[in-house]
């Protein structure tokens, strides 16, 4: 196994980062967080790359939090509230702002357990898109004693509605990728034998789609439950003028009347 706990690679316009501690369901340990930030942040910084997959290595997305480093003992007795709050801002909160904030769309390949932090991370992604034996699990409460973290509470009271989400959060339970489709918490489930190719297939169309117009309605939906229908409006005016003098709203019009499919940059 690779040194790295997490693996960055692109292949033409796609980009795949695979955490890489599948021993511990690639739980999220001090060294996964620091390279996955790290990660996210080359994803930014390269404009040859229109698309991110998240996903885990071996058999497990992710299981949350790594509650087995060897410091962890220490760290409960000497932290206090204020330094652990900073913790949760600087090393868990920030990789979610991170990967919210890509200005490419984002998938998470979810191909196990997501559970933790790690539903948290994966609905952090525009689309997830899982194996139909994979499961999503709010460990945190009754296991714990704590609240859902990494945005989970934000995801489960929108997709879920609040009566589920509650719920999710007092018991635990797990939800099959299927339920967790059929019920809108994620985009899709699909059998082991079609996931590979569906992935693939769904990254590859985005890596040829208009990459900045993704990135504006990811920030309409986002704040659709928020705002007023006159707020909405505005928003709606302001991402739609930055997006007609973008290249790709003028290749788009040329396709048009050219009668062909438009050949879109990103740009």
């Amino acid at each position: 196994m690779s040194d790295q706990a997490v693996l960055s690679d692109r292949q033409g316009a796609i980009r795949t980062i695979t955490l890489n501690a599948p021993r511990k369901l690639n739980a999220l340990s001090r060294q996964v967080l620091l390279e996955l930030e790290a990660a996210l942040d080359e994803c930014a910084l390269d404009p040859e790359t229109r698309v991110v997959v998240l996903t885990g290595a071996g058999r497990g997305f992710c299981a949350g939090a790594d509650l087995s480093e060897a410091d962890a003992a220490k760290q409960l007795s000497a932290r206090t509230r204020e330094d652990w709050r900073q913790s949760v801002s600087d090393e868990f909160n920030v990789v979610i702002r991170k990967l919210r904030n890509l200005p490419v769309p984002t998938i998470a390949a979810v191909n196990g357990v997501a559970a933790g932090g790690g539903y948290g991370l994966a609905l952090t992604c525009d689309l997830v898109i899982a194996v139909d034996t994979a499961s999503f699990v709010l460990v945190f409460t009754p296991q714990l004693g704590l609240i859902p973290d990494m945005g989970s509470t934000w995801h489960a009271a929108r997709n879920l509605g609040r009566a589920r989400a509650i719920a999710s959060a007092f018991f635990g339970d797990r939800m099959s990728a299927e339920t967790a489709a059929d019920l809108g918490l994620i985009w899709k489930a699909v059998p082991q034998s079609a996931f590979a190719e569906t992935v693939d297939s769904t990254a590859l169309m985005l890596s040829a789609g208009p990459t900045r117009a993704y990135a504006a309605v990811r920030q309409a939906m986002d704040s659709a439950t928020r705002l007023s229908l006159e707020d909405q409006l505005d928003l709606e005016a302001d991402l739609q003028s930055h997006l007609l003098v973008t290249e790709d709203y003028k290749e788009a019009v040329r396709a048009f009347r050219e009668k062909r499919k438009p050949v879109f940059k990103g740009e």
